[in-house]
């Protein structure tokens, strides 16, 4: 997606949502699911109050070593709903507005995108199309470099606190609100190197290591 698409000249905030989920696996083809989802919202590259959240029960098992990752235990999600149950409200919370994300790419899958849009299609709801999603990673990796591009080193960088998510692990509501504070820094920054740099273009969908760790 341009990012020209998060301006609007007529004066009005454009809407975007930041968007962070947790899975039970890194592959949708191996049968995994979601366990947890968050969106944020935006207007005018920052957060309106306005959130989405909701912990899944992926009707499958967690792996102990993937809960060991973002602490969602089987346990906990036994009496969620099933993604189904929220689907609706939340492809409505999204609406046609960007989604923000930042993940690995690796031969063309993209945990977030691949996960989201799986389960859309399975509860019988509208996928995000391509075009819609905003994956600020790429833009990372440009700057900074593929080892510097890592959400914890982007956090760094611009000096926003992840003190919370070192003590506790992963999660889609703190990820997805990190990120939204990270957001509007590296929005400016990469404006700034598009100028200076007019050849540069994000990297394909093709790069990227290995998505074993996507964030």
């Amino acid at each position: 997606m341009s990012i020209a698409r998060g301006f609007n000249k007529s004066g009005q905030r454009p809407r975007e949502i930041v968007l962070d989920v947790e899975t039970t696996g890194l592959f949708t083809h191996e049968g995994h699911r979601l366990v947890e989802i968050a969106a944020v919202e935006m207007e005018g590259h920052r957060p309106t109050g306005r959130e989405f959240y909701a912990l899944i029960n992926p009707q499958r098992d967690i792996p102990a070593e993937v809960s060991k990752i973002h602490g969602i235990t089987n346990e906990r999600v036994a009496g969620k709903p099933p993604f189904a149950d929220v689907a609706a409200e939340l492809r409505q919370f999204i609406g046609d507005a960007p989604v923000v994300i930042t993940c690995r790419t690796k031969d063309g899958y993209t945990l977030d995108m691949a996960f989201l849009n799986k389960e859309l299609a399975e509860a019988g709801q509208r996928p995000v199309p391509e075009g819609q999603w905003l994956n600020v990673r790429r833009w990372s990796e440009m700057m900074f470099g593929e080892k510097s591009a890592t959400l914890d080193k982007v956090l760094d960088r611009y000096e926003i606190s992840r003190k919370e998510r070192d003590d506790n692990g992963h999660s889609a509501i703190l990820d997805a609100r990190l990120l939204s504070e990270a957001y509007p820094r590296l929005l400016k920054d990469y404006m700034n190197f598009q100028a200076s740099t007019p050849n540069a273009q994000a990297p394909s969908q093709q790069s990227g290591a290995s998505p074993s760790s996507p964030k």
